[in-house]
């Protein structure tokens, strides 16, 4: 059995393909703070000024690498 994976400050997520937008897969969303209480704060990589911050649910979201097969 798997243990549940963990969300860490400084971690690069992806959102879930049933919740992202269209053009999501070409944006690195970060996490900004460690997962806590169900929740965990993101922020999107766009180069702007003040990036687009959220609070998601830890279920939205997964490690980067769940999606990429870790080769990248």
């Amino acid at each position: 059995m798997k243990g549940k994976k963990v969300i860490k400050k400084g971690q690069q997520v992806r959102f879930k393909p049933e919740l992202s937008d269209p053009g999501d897969d070409n944006i690195v969303f970060l996490a900004v703070d460690d997962e806590s209480k169900g929740r965990v704060t993101v922020v999107a990589l766009l180069g702007l000024v003040i990036n687009p911050t959220q609070v998601v649910s830890v279920s939205m979201v997964a490690e980067a690498a769940d999606y990429e097969g870790a080769s990248k």
